[in-house]
């Protein structure tokens, strides 16, 4: 037994002593500088570039392999300057000899300082490195396993990677856009295969208009027989500035808890992500499967509570709204999904203010579904302010500059609903609200309904994309509203009160909002029960003028409010061109009837209607003598002005000619009547005689 051990002993020393005197010998003998021609020319054999070597080369065996490159430059391709395409201060590389017998690898350090690339593109799309491909030469055969895998027995140690002063820049003639990457730096400690390291990157990135420094830190673990790379307690800390960069100068944070990915098994796992910029934080989780054949991914986003106009004002934005409290408080929640088939946000929660939205959406092949629900919001909080108010004319931009999205419609596909529990908008407010949309190959349908007021509204527009236009068709019903309700929200007033139905059919075709408008064609209704016209006193303005007319004392108003009451008012009509013509306006009210026709043009709200009203006999007419007489009588009213401020003039002339008329038929009757006696009496004496 101790001859075999000092026979192995002394088989180690020979062998020790082997290394040592061979690489004393390296050392010695062989100079790699003398090689600098057969490697530049090799080199330039290979990729037709020149290689320049202007340090020294560096070769030691012992008592550790190390390498070592001195300056060096490459040149560039053909056509993109005299600059060269790469540059590297120095480069080393150092690993123990004797694990290798062992199959292990120790690294105590590689280095690389002041590398500097210069990539660039052409106008016509070439770039300056895609001659360095290979030559054409046909490509090793990809593993069966469609390269996952990885070496299973490889021993791996490193005690130091280190990266300085690296730099990139990137020039792209076709965009006419340059990038810079400065001051990279990166340090590795202590990596080994399935251990965990420090590692740490740096470095700086600027564009024409941005310039950002981005300093990271993780523990990182590398597991190659497993194909597995995880990374854990990631800091990335962003500091950004220039004019491109949003919001100012600023710094963003990004920390995730670990990230783990396993190529063999095509999974991937991100937790405790979180995300700080602008006053805004978001955190989230990511699970994907199938990374390398078919790509799935689940997750979750929560945005944590923050101030919306605070981070509009950061951007620059003042946004005005018609209540100055809007826009404090906002917060979002969903859970992610994508695979082959669709990609969406599902379980989502949306806040603002008071408001929440919940639902889901998704982009279902090339579709767009969707289904959301706002529990209550006021919209008109988030308006702009009124403007005050001004004796000159209001200046409106022109409706034919607001085009129709045509060929967005003819690609769009989206079916979805979108509703509101109550809403405000406008004055109106609204519940139970439906919003139901269907668009596809450039047919668009909208099928809205809503309580109002103690009403229903339903409706049916639909919109269909022609060539160059697009043909749209309105068909909506309001039943059983109270108008007086509706009035004070929409209007400020109760211009006219009751119980209305009102029915719209209507159509038209254009490429803009001002074609359309002026296209429109179709039909109305409405019809109103036990309401009243406020702001005029028809029974007053009636009295007043038969007054004036027969040279009276004019009545006096007193401090009766000023109100015209009616058991019913309805009318139908025909729109042609955005004007609507009715000929069939009928009304009762206490102390007449009203017929008559006129139009109404929607674009300017003219109105012109000659009414024809009889005077009904009953408690109201009888209320004054002198409007007694007119029983039975039609009197002519014309209605002028605009929807929002109409005027009513009652024609007593017309009463009074006809007055007149029937006195003079009266008395040419009576007269007659007395000539006819006079012939009678006479004919009768002559017979007598």
């Amino acid at each position: 037994m101790k001859r075999t051990l000092k026979i192995l002993g002394l088989v180690i020393g020979v062998v020790v002593v082997l290394f040592v005197v061979a690489g004393i010998a390296v050392s010695l003998l062989f100079d790699p500088n003398d090689y600098k021609d057969e490697i530049t020319a090799a080199v330039q054999d290979a990729t037709g570039r020149q290689l320049t070597l202007d340090g020294d080369l560096e070769l030691a065996v012992f008592p550790t392999i190390r390498i070592a490159v001195g300056g060096a430059t490459l040149s560039n391709a053909p056509g993109f300057g005299d600059q060269p395409m790469a540059r590297i201060g120095s480069a080393t590389l150092s690993l123990a000899l004797l694990p290798l017998l062992a199959k292990r690898i120790e690294i105590s350090q590689a280095r690389l300082e002041g590398l500097e690339l210069n990539l660039a593109r052409n106008r016509s799309g070439a770039n300056n490195w895609q001659d360095l491909g290979g030559g054409g030469k046909p490509q090793a055969e990809a593993p069966a396993d469609g390269g996952a895998s990885a070496p299973a027995n490889l021993d791996l140690g490193v005690g130091a990677i280190e990266i300085e002063n690296a730099r990139i820049v990137w020039n792209d003639a076709a965009t006419g856009s340059r990038w810079e990457l400065t001051d990279f730096g990166m340090t590795a400690e202590d990596f080994g295969i399935g251990e965990r390291f420090p590692l740490r990157m740096e470095f700086g990135l600027k564009g024409a208009d941005v310039a950002v420094k981005v300093a990271t830190d993780m523990q990182a673990t590398i597991t190659l027989a497993e194909n597995s790379y995880r990374l854990d307690e990631l800091a990335v800390t962003i500091d950004g500035s220039g004019a491109g960069w949003p919001g100012g100068p600023s710094q963003a944070k990004l920390n995730f808890d670990s990230l783990a990915a396993n190529l063999a098994d095509e999974t991937l796992e991100l937790n405790g992500l979180t995300l700080e910029f602008f006053g805004i934080t978001m955190a989230g989780s990511l699970s994907g499967q199938k990374l390398m054949s078919n790509l799935a991914l689940t997750g979750a986003v929560d945005i944590r509570e923050f101030a919306p106009r605070a981070v509009l004002e950061r951007f620059g934005v003042n946004v005005q709204t018609a209540d100055a409290a809007v826009l404090t408080r906002a917060s979002a929640k969903a859970n992610l999904l994508y695979n082959s088939n669709q990609a969406g946000l599902r379980d989502m929660q949306f806040k603002l203010d008071d408001s929440t939205l919940t639902g889901r959406v998704a982009l279902e092949g090339e579709r767009i579904t969707y289904d959301l629900t706002v529990d209550d919001i006021n919209v008109d909080r988030y308006l702009p302010p009124a403007a005050e108010k001004s004796d000159a004319p209001a200046e409106e931009g022109s409706l034919d500059e607001v085009d129709l999205p045509l060929e967005v419609m003819k690609t769009v596909d989206a079916r979805g609903e979108l509703k509101f529990g109550k809403t405000q908008f406008s004055g109106l407010t609204l519940t139970n609200v439906a919003l139901p949309l269907t668009v596809q190959n450039g047919a668009a349908r909208l099928t809205p309904s809503a309580q109002l007021y103690g009403g229903r509204f339903n409706g049916d527009i639909r919109i269909a994309v022609q060539g160059d236009s697009a043909n749209m068709s309105v068909d909506q019903t309001l039943d059983d509203v109270n108008l007086a309700a509706l009035g004070q929200d929409l209007l400020g007033s109760q211009d006219i009160t009751g119980t209305g139905d009102v029915k719209l059919k209507l159509a038209t075709t254009g490429r803009n909002l001002g074609a359309m408008r002026r296209d429109l064609d179709g039909d109305v209704s409405f019809t109103v029960t036990k309401g009243s016209l406020e702001g005029i006193d028809l029974w007053f303005e009636l009295r007043r003028a038969r007054a004036r007319l027969d040279g009276e004392t004019l009545p006096e108003r007193g401090d009766a409010a000023r109100r015209t009451t009616f058991s019913s008012l309805s009318a139908t009509g025909v729109v042609d061109n955005a004007v609507l013509t009715n000929r069939d306006l009928n009304g009762t009210l206490d102390f007449m009837t009203v017929d008559g026709s006129g139009t109404v043009n929607l674009i300017d709200d003219k109105i012109a209607f000659d009414l024809v009203a009889k005077m009904v006999d009953g408690p109201v007419l009888q209320s004054d003598p002198a409007m007694v007489k007119y029983a039975g009588k039609t009197l002519p009213l014309k209605v002028t002005g605009t929807i929002d401020a109409p005027s009513v003039l009652p024609d007593f002339s017309a009463i009074l000619k006809q007055q007149v008329t029937e006195e003079a038929e009266k008395k040419i009757e009576e007269r007659t009547d007395e000539v006819k006696d006079r012939v009678r009496d006479r004919l009768r004496g002559l017979f007598e005689r």
